[in-house]
């Protein structure tokens, strides 16, 4: 009976100190290929694909299990094989054979107290900024956004371009780092001070929607809203912003996952397709991004075409990038999707006559409303910051391949 572990982080740790089963772990399972084949606890760490070939058994000891369990439902491991630690509902029978029951009750326990301590610390720490958009509008400044539909249509009868700042936007210009993906450049953050600060008529300028009301997201956003948003946070914001010009929603691209009303996002992916409707496209985006590849998000636009960058760091390649991207027609429509340095690239290219929007990782959120598993699921084929590092797998699709133009990586 072989055993593996899945995960080699806190929650582990405290798991396997109620490890009571006489027979040795096998080793251990982690989704981040740069501990693949090194050790932990005395034993071999491998992939998910590699234990497949060897497991009888799969012990999940993530705390934030869901995303790891679809993971394994979906390669078509016995579900009755699998025994999640910190899932209090599952009480199977490996529960009781491999772990001190008890021990584990206090562990779960625990665990659910911490979770509702970081909750209540965080909602109450934002609530007055809640009730004020709801009822004392006068006694709090808020930037003027403006919706999703005004955007699109500026976009598409104006011509006009799309920038948008979000957190790691916002922590670079504080010189703090925040995004796995783009390691803090001072150089970097003074130019996005600069782009925020733009005022010109066909430039909107997109802000993350998280200065008032947050009634419209999922409950778990809201907490993640309410504990960046910070008294200090707000307070640089608002040491960058305008309060009398009009801003756009920077969650404009983000139409599944953080919204409570998920119905709505096909209406909302129909508006926002009609940014490329008929139009001859070039993705500027990270090498493992692949915007649209293996679903029909670009399937209305004339033609795709595609210009690959650093998937990490992309800034030290920036003059190369930019040198690049102004060879592409002016009649055509870029779409950016490069992070940080994709806001300073869009403003350079707006300078020089093109039209770019910044869409950001739109497919990421696309491939999980498409999914519709409710949960931020990983993709083998595509990069996805927003979930723990894992081994990106290489395509072959020949329509894909034909579509890129340049490769700087």
């Amino acid at each position: 009976m072989k055993i593996y572990v899945w995960g080699t982080g806190k929650g582990c740790k405290i798991a396997m100190l109620n490890y009571v089963y006489g027979e040795e772990i096998e080793g251990y399972i982690d989704n981040d290929p740069e501990r693949w084949g090194k050790n932990f606890q005395g034993k071999r760490v491998v992939s998910f694909r590699e234990a497949l070939r060897y497991a009888d058994i799969i012990i999940v000891t993530v705390m934030q299990y869901d995303a790891v369990l679809y993971q394994i439902e979906k390669s078509g491991f016995d579900r009755k094989k699998v025994f999640c630690y910190f899932d209090v509902a599952d009480n199977s029978e490996m529960a009781r054979r491999y772990f001190d029951g008890k021990g584990r009750k206090i562990d779960i326990l625990e665990k659910r107290l911490e979770d509702l301590e970081k909750i209540v610390k965080i909602r109450f720490s934002n609530i007055g900024y809640e009730i004020a958009d709801n009822l004392e509008k006068g006694k709090y400044k808020f930037p003027i956004l403006h919706g999703d539909e005004e955007a699109v249509r500026r976009i598409v009868e104006e011509k006009c371009s799309l920038i948008r700042f979000g957190d790691g936007e916002f922590e670079m210009m504080a010189g703090r780092e925040r995004l796995p993906y783009q390691k803090y450049v001072k150089e970097l953050g003074d130019r996005l001070k600069e782009v925020i600060r733009c005022n010109k008529d066909n430039v909107l300028i997109a802000l993350a929607n998280n200065y008032g009301s947050i009634d419209t997201y999922t409950e778990s956003d809201k907490d993640g809203i309410r504990e960046y948003m910070t008294e200090e946070v707000r307070a640089f914001h608002a040491s960058l912003l305008d309060y009398d010009r009009v801003y756009y929603d920077a969650y404009l691209f983000k139409c599944y996952f953080q919204a409570k009303n998920r119905e709505d996002a096909a209406r909302r992916y129909g508006i926002i397709k009609r940014i490329w409707q008929g139009r001859d496209v070039v993705l500027i985006e990270g090498a493992k991004t692949r915007t649209g590849q293996g679903n029909d998000l670009l399937d209305n636009a004339k033609s795709v075409q595609r210009i690959l960058c650093p998937t990490k760091n992309a800034h030290e390649r920036y003059q190369d990038i930019l040198k690049e991207a102004e060879r592409i027609s002016e009649d055509k429509l870029i779409l950016c999707v490069l992070g940080p340095v994709g806001k300073i690239l869009a403003y350079d290219l707006i300078q020089s006559g093109h039209q770019v929007v910044d869409i950001g990782q739109i497919d990421m959120e696309y491939e999980w409303y498409r999914a519709g598993a409710g949960i931020k699921v990983p993709n083998p084929t595509k990069y996805v910051s927003q979930l723990p590092p894992a081994l990106v797998e290489e395509v072959h699709d020949e329509e894909y391949q034909s579509q890129i133009i340049s490769v700087i990586v």
